[in-house]
């Protein structure tokens, strides 16, 4: 039987861990508040315990902006934008998913395939490091994939759009 998780300690480590990884590449990273690209298109793997956290999140919101979310949750489509996006910003900021929090670092995957975010292909981040598709500086030893994060746990990992879309 896989082990349960103490998911808000073990994201209060990951955090320590990534604000490392992120200052290392500070000056690669162009991310800036207001720039939501990496919500606006993407999948969204989320796991039943980070849905928890962030219908957790979603309890402690304004009754406004619960209607919003609610609004663009009716209106989610497979691939395209987060629900949780509100005038170009997290409204669950404190408790977004793994695949959000790693957002913005290169990191080796399964195979040594080098991850970059999104934003990579369009020239905003990892100018000096990433080009015509290779990354060619020094990724982050450790896969940062949600699947590989939460390996050996319980807990099942869906698209944010099937969990929602679940019947």
């Amino acid at each position: 039987m896989a082990p349960q998780i103490n998911y808000e300690q073990f994201i209060n480590d990951l955090d320590k861990r990534l604000s490392l990884y992120f200052s290392a590449y500070q000056s690669e990273i162009a991310c800036e508040r207001g720039c939501s690209a990496c919500c606006e298109k993407g999948d969204y793997p989320v796991s039943d315990i980070e849905l928890e956290y962030l219908i957790k999140g979603y309890s402690e919101l304004e009754n406004d902006i619960k209607i919003q979310i609610q609004n663009n949750i009716k209106n989610i489509e497979k691939g395209g934008q987060c629900p949780f996006l509100l005038h170009k910003e997290c409204s669950v900021y404190k408790y977004r998913p793994i695949i959000c929090r790693v957002h913005g670092l290169p990191y080796l995957c399964n195979d040594n395939v080098v991850k970059v975010p999104y934003c990579a292909n369009y020239g905003k981040c990892y100018k000096k490091s990433y080009s015509d598709g290779q990354f060619v500086g020094n990724p982050v030893k450790e896969n940062l994939d949600t699947y590989a994060l939460l390996k050996g746990y319980d807990c099942e990992i869906r698209n944010l759009y099937d969990w929602i879309n679940k019947t």
